[in-house]
């Protein structure tokens, strides 16, 4: 540090008071002022605020170095301080640039922000002697420069400190989140999304002490270029332990440690995944053989590297199945049974959706020359999982010579959980087959009282129900009708017609289990459409009637599914609805104030198919045709009264009702509303008089067999 300071760095400063949040330092088209501190044997511009709470922004290029807060008296410590340089045109910064510098004191939750900026020298978040350093941040985006700290303290802790690269930054030394000497280096991150860098890169990097510890730093990177080596954690005197590099994307030339110590390393990882370019990497757990828990994961990643060495574990996690293809391949191993000593874990292995899976499909895991992979070290429980779809088992094996692992599928079937989906889709075409009934009880009360001429009428109706499907499931929804129509007497009876709007409207709750998991999802139903319908009652009380209806049913999941791992996903699906109902029946009068309605109602309607994908898994339903029979008979009370009652009882049968899907090619159990229900009702209908335009109706049904549940309606009808 002392050979930096050594530089001959001029500062400039403008300082704008502002009260309660210290001081803002212009540099743009206002002129510089002289005035300095001095750091060591150069001069700085400083916030003048004194050591903490400066904010410094400069947009111009200047020929010195720049302190956001300096402690002059070495002991104090520097806080809170923001530096942000860049402008539209390239500044450039020829000397350091800190975002707050003390002694001896701490320095902490100090800010650089630099974009569209050259720095000529080496940048610190936060810089102190001998006391910790930590919650700095150092941002570049657009520029370039020397060597990079997030912080850095020779003889203390760097603690929490974090770096981001990013843009076509360029930097030409090395870049460490945290640098100490001689004191720990923890938490800290250097984030990487672009650039080019030419030298080291290290979470962490320090421990020129046996008592120090650089652990829990982390490197995570999704693009740029990087042609030094990258280190989790680097240490001296001690071994780091539990450090990261996390690598989905950018290209690295370099080696890749996981951790780099004085006698080995133990419990640091590497992560490859996404579109990681490792082609000309060497990754290495540890710099030393011996370490324990030293682990390579590759999650949603295939690809090839130079070499693998050091590894306690490798672990395999989202693998996209490709048959005959291979995973990871080492294509420069040049030390001999680098891999004898290595688990390779393939247990539960967790497939990307959206592929074709087959009894006999194989994959190469691991390949390489000279690898000598034990069999015993190999940890395959055989299952796997791919989407949220597919399952089954595999069979891991090494190959003779050891120097590759293979894995062939040895069964794949359907998982379990995805017959809620064909369970859902039977019960949302039972909901829109409840729509029918509005539209028959409509009929009965446009035709129930005296009135002649235009009728407006509306109804809304709702229902808990229970559906006998493979798995039970209970909805509770609404439906209303509204529609104008009209009645006349023609010839020998009354002929009433009417068209008609409707709406219906459910929700759901679902259960399911994967992975010995269980856990619920919603679901929601909405269906809109219209249509017409007639009845004609002759004098003697025989009527017939009938309807056609066509609409949409929209219906949505979430947290309906899951995958391997442990993913949770929903759907929603949209099909067209057609139907038609024709039935007839005779009224009986037993007296003035009683009757009874004898009837035979045959209701059809068929729903479309639809498909959709879900974690890239394929669904396919197919259209659902639903047939039912109903016979029944209803007494009619007290007829004279402006209030009358009437009683109900009804067999229904349903002929068809079966909803067969597939997922990924593979057919779902069918799901079925075949079967028998029984129905009783008791409801009031109430005319205010025979001159009163207002007629209203309040229904209440129950329902036992394939379908469970009650409902109630109520429904009004206005003759002008």
């Amino acid at each position: 540090m002392r050979k930096f300071l050594e530089y001959k760095i001029l500062v400039a400063i403008l300082a704008v008071s502002v009260s309660g949040t210290g001081n803002i330092v212009f540099a743009a088209n206002t002129g510089i002022t002289s005035s300095t501190e001095a750091i060591g044997n150069s001069s700085f511009y400083v916030g003048s605020n004194g050591p903490s709470d400066n904010k410094v922004s400069i947009d111009t290029s200047i020929d010195y170095g720049i302190a956001g807060g300096y402690d002059k008296d070495g002991n104090i410590g520097a806080v809170n301080n923001t530096v942000t340089i860049g402008g539209t045109d390239t500044v450039t910064i020829d000397g350091f640039i800190y975002g707050s510098y003390s002694k001896n004191g701490e320095v902490s939750g100090n800010v650089i922000n630099i974009s569209n900026s050259n720095i000529t020298e080496v940048v610190y978040g936060g810089y102190s002697n001998k006391k910790t350093v930590k919650g700095n941040y150092v941002t570049i985006n657009d520029g370039s420069l020397h060597n990079m700290f997030g912080g850095n303290s020779p003889n203390g802790d760097v603690i929490d400190n974090h770096v981001t690269i990013s843009g076509n930054t360029v930097v030409n030394g090395t870049v460490d989140g945290g640098y100490s000497l001689f004191g720990s280096s923890s938490k800290n991150e250097v984030n990487i999304y672009g650039g080019t860098l030419e030298d080291r890169v290290s979470g962490g990097y320090g421990g020129n002490s046996k008592d120090s510890v650089v652990s829990s730093n982390i490197v995570n990177i999704s693009g740029g270029t990087i042609n030094g080596d990258v280190y989790g954690g680097y240490g001296y005197q001690n071994n780091p332990y539990d450090n990261k590099v996390n690598i989905s994307g950018g290209t690295l030339n370099g080696a890749i440690y996981g951790g780099l110590g004085y006698t080995g390393a133990s419990y640091n990882s590497i992560n490859i995944s996404g579109s990681a370019d490792i082609v000309n990497a060497d990754l290495y757990g540890a710099n030393k053989t011996g370490g324990t828990g030293n682990t390579l994961t590759i999650d949603n990643w295939s690809g090839s590297t130079k070499s693998v060495q050091n590894f306690n574990t490798i672990n395999f996690a989202n693998i996209e199945w490709q048959n005959g293809a291979e995973v990871l391949r080492i294509t420069n191993n040049t030390k001999s049974g680098v891999l004898a000593n290595t688990e390779i874990n393939i247990q539960n292995l967790v497939f990307q959706g959206g592929v074709q899976l087959g009894v006999g499909d194989s994959m190469s895991f691991i390949s390489g020359d000279d690898l000598q992979i034990d069999q015993d070290k190999v940890s395959a429980d055989g299952k796997f999982t791919a989407g949220v779809t597919i399952g089954g088992t595999g069979q891991a094996l090494v190959a003779a010579d050891g120097d590759s692992v293979t894995y062939t599928l040895t069964s794949v079937k359907h998982l379990d959980q995805i017959d809620l989906v064909a369970e859902n889709r039977a019960v949302a075409a039972a909901f829109v087959n409840q729509g029918t009934d509005l539209i028959s009880d409509s009929l009965d009360a446009l035709s129930r009282d005296d009135n002649y001429g235009i009728k407006t009428f509306a109804a809304v109706h709702g229902n808990r129900s229970k559906y006998d499907v493979n798995s039970d499931l209970k909805i509770n929804g609404w439906s209303s009708i509204v529609g104008v129509g009209n009645e006349k007497n023609i010839g020998n009876g009354d002929f009433s017609w009417g068209v008609f709007y409707e709406n219906g409207s459910g929700n759901y709750r679902t259960y399911n289990e994967f992975n010995n998991e269980f856990f619920r999802g919603d679901g929601s139903l909405v269906y809109n459409g219209g249509g017409i319908a007639a009845r004609f009652e002759q004098d003697n009380g025989v009527y017939t009637e009938g309807s056609l209806r066509a609409g949409m049913l929209k219906s949505e999941m979430t947290d309906a599914l899951k995958d391997g791992a442990g993913n949770s996903y929903g759907y929603k699906s949209e099909s067209t609805y057609y139907g038609a109902h024709i039935g007839v029946g005779k009224v009986i009068s037993l007296n003035e104030a009683t009757d009874i309605d004898v009837y035979g109602k045959f209701f059809h309607t068929y729903t479309d198919g639809d498909s959709f994908t879900v974690a890239c898994d394929k669904f396919e339903f197919d259209s659902i045709t639903s047939d039912r029979l109903r016979i029944g008979a209803r007494v009619t009370t007290n007829k004279e009264n402006k209030f009358s009652t009437y009683y109900g009882l009804a067999y229904e049968y349903e002929f068809n009702g079966d909803a067969d899907m597939r997922a990924q090619n593979m057919s779902a159990p069918e799901q079925s509303l075949k079967g028998s229900s029984c129905m009783a009702e008791i409801g009031m209908n109430y005319q205010p008089g025979s001159d009163s335009p207002w007629s209203f109706d309040l229904n209440m049904r129950g329902y036992a067999g394939e379908r469970e549940g009650f409902s109630g309606s109520v429904q009004a009808t206005y003759s002008f």
